[in-house]
């Protein structure tokens, strides 16, 4: 994100969104009752009657809402307008703007916390888009999901009967064929409307190859320089989470926010295995080991910070201020992703020590 402009007497920031990753950030300062201003475009009835047009116009709103939408590339921040052209709008009426990738904006906030403006200089280090395709796949059996740096979905769950070895080879085979074709037929309708960056197939035994095989042979699809096979204990959604956790697949896409974070998670947990007294939970533990430089690695999520109160944004800045002083790292995760989950399941506020304080 490139910031133009700071006003620190007016507590405006003028920024240009430059990447998705720079949406994903605005949407996690963005608050309710700051104000937004940015060019727009606005349905506007100039005779009774007709549908109206849109006219392009610089609006300043008060923020009410706010939602993120990554496969379309644009945060929408809903509000009342408090600024706009005295010809075409109405004052207290509402709005939604559209932001979108290379569109500048100014956020006006009631104080800026240093950790925020931050934030919106900070290039991120993780790929900018990665999307990845996940079958986990067992005889009869295949879970699809779709995996991105800001969220992770189910988008499909087949079962099919296959005939036991008892049964002639060729029931057998047509049956693998017609369970492979549907899967196939999942994962082609997903690459039409998303850029895939990785497919990964997975499972127990050997099904994973067959169908690998028929991808080759019998689809002949134009993607298999994109598809890698792991192993996973089932053709579950607990064989697709168990691939994120994957060590393997983290060294092949080091710089994919979830495969990092997913290694992140494990390590929080064999560390609480093995050593307890270096791991502290919740604000209150927390707070005492940033004073203290204890912290060598915040885990925090979105939502904790989203829509924050006051009060819980102040105690935020302050833990965070504390940790990036002893030059602690700090991770702030998406509830979208089983990662933040895990963390919210927590208590959403999570450090790893350097020592025990």
């Amino acid at each position: 994100m490139k910031i133009l402009d700071i006003n620190e007497k007016l507590g405006e920031v003028s920024v240009q969104i430059e990447n998705l990753n720079d949406l994903w950030t605005l949407y996690n300062i963005i608050a309710e009752n700051d104000k937004v201003a940015a060019r727009t475009q606005r349905r506007i009835v100039l005779k009774e009657g007709s549908k109206g047009e849109r006219k392009p116009m610089y609006l300043k709103i008060n923020v009410e809402d706010f939602s993120f939408h990554e496969f379309s590339n644009r945060l929408r921040i809903k509000g009342t307008i408090l600024e706009g052209p005295d010809d075409f709008v109405s004052f207290g009426t509402h709005h939604t703007l559209n932001i979108e990738i290379g569109q500048k904006l100014v956020i006006i906030k009631e104080k800026w916390l240093k950790n925020e403006i931050k934030r919106l200089s900070e290039p991120s280090k993780f790929e900018v888009n990665f999307n990845m395709i996940i079958v986990a796949i067992e005889t009869g059996l295949a879970t699809i999901s779709l995996t991105t740096n800001f969220s992770h979905k189910r988008i499909a769950t087949i079962k099919r009967n296959i005939p036991g070895k008892r049964y002639e080879q060729t029931h057998r085979n047509k049956a693998y064929q017609d369970f492979f074709a549907e899967v196939d037929k999942i994962l082609g309708e997903n690459l039409k409307i998303n850029d895939i960056n990785l497919i990964v197939l997975c499972g127990p035994g050997s099904v994973k190859e067959h169908f690998l095989t028929y991808l080759k042979e019998k689809a002949k699809v134009p993607y298999q320089n994109k598809i890698q096979t792991f192993h996973a204990s089932s053709g579950t959604e607990s064989g697709i989470i168990e691939i994120l956790k994957s060590k393997k697949l983290a060294k092949i896409k080091s710089n994919v926010k979830i495969l990092q974070e997913s290694q992140n998670i494990e390590d929080i947990f064999t560390l609480f295995d093995k050593n307890p007294d270096l791991v502290a939970i919740g604000f209150d533990e927390i707070d005492i080991a940033s004073e203290n430089g204890a912290v060598k690695e915040l885990f925090l999520v979105d939502t904790l910070i989203r829509g924050a109160k006051k009060n819980q944004k102040l105690r935020i800045e302050r833990i965070i201020s504390n940790v990036e002083k002893s030059q602690g790292v700090i991770h702030i995760m998406s509830s979208e992703h089983p990662t933040g989950q895990r963390i919210e399941d927590l208590g959403s506020l999570v450090a790893i020590l350097r020592y025990k304080y």
